[in-house]
């Protein structure tokens, strides 16, 4: 008779408990949904259990400390911003009126000595402006303020007229560019601007890069593709190379604040292509794919 008493009273606790198991998976349940379901998820779920409801004012704590820590980082981010565009606004027309000066002064400047100097000053100041270029673009992109204009755009007479655009600079280098395309004209969707911008950036890295050669190829499937390879002399973290500030190890020895990449990246994307890299027997081969245009 004990022992029927005592199973008896088992089992009435283990239902109890399992009844009361029940609800607090469905409260837990709950809780997890609301914070699944609000941003600023705060548990407003009414306890039975007292524990349970401690727990939930907790969570709810730590929840309220998070958002704010979220909103302060938002509002710092956005502040940075907005003074990385003005500060490289207000420092484009002094940085250009430099630069102009010192171009006038390196045709007029008879002394050699004084003239080297004039040219290492060139040096200086091209490359600030283009800091300057690339940081007030960062801003631009980082605030999605692109409205990409999609039109018909010939990608090789984009890339031909870079290629000679950079001329003097890949003789500097000692780089000799070879571009192969199956038609003179292979026309993509894209914003010309834009798509101007990003083959700039992409021949301004690969000359970076570059230790003597340069291809250029447009292939055309179920869209258009447009493949830079350059010599290095080292593996690139090809996950990495996109990512802002980015520099590889060769080229930290150099100049460059780690964006044209990443920027390349954005603009891409915002002309709806796909851009990837990968290292192939001694060169870093980028790819860009670009809808192809359809009347």
């Amino acid at each position: 008779m004990t022992y029927i008493v005592i199973i008896f009273i088992l089992i009435i606790v283990v239902s109890f408990l399992s009844v009361k198991l029940c609800l607090v998976k469905r409260q837990l349940r709950k809780m997890a949904e609301q914070m699944q379901e609000q941003d600023e998820a705060t548990v407003s779920v009414e306890f039975v259990d007292k524990d349970l409801e401690t727990v939930a004012l907790q969570i709810n704590e730590k929840l309220e400390r998070l958002q704010k820590v979220k909103v302060d980082a938002f509002k710092n981010e956005q502040a940075m911003k907005t003074s990385i565009s003005m500060i490289s606004h207000d420092m484009r027309t002094p940085l250009t009126s430099v630069i102009g000066y010192l171009q006038l002064a390196e045709k007029s400047c008879a002394n050699e000595e004084t003239l080297q100097d004039i040219r290492i000053a060139l040096d200086r100041a091209k490359y600030a402006n283009k800091l300057v270029d690339d940081f007030f673009e960062l801003s631009v992109v980082d605030a999605n303020q692109y409205t990409p204009v999609m039109e018909k755009v010939n990608l090789c007479e984009v890339v031909c007229e870079e290629i000679l655009a950079n001329y003097l600079a890949f003789e500097k280098k000692g780089i000799t560019p070879t571009f192969e395309q199956a038609d003179d004209e292979i026309f993509v969707l894209a914003d010309r601007k834009l798509l101007v911008r990003v083959v700039q950036n992409l021949i301004s890295n690969g000359i970076k890069y570059s230790t003597g050669e340069m291809e250029f190829l447009i292939t055309v499937s179920d869209c258009v593709t447009l493949a830079i390879s350059n010599s290095v002399s080292e593996v690139i973290d090809t996950e990495k190379i996109f990512d802002k500030f980015y520099r590889a190890d060769i080229s930290r020895k150099g100049e460059g604040a780690g964006l044209g990449l990443y920027i390349c990246r954005k603009l891409v994307e915002e002309m709806n292509g796909t851009i990837g890299a990968k290292n192939a027997k001694g060169k870093l081969i980028i790819t860009v794919e670009m809808l192809t245009y359809e009347n």
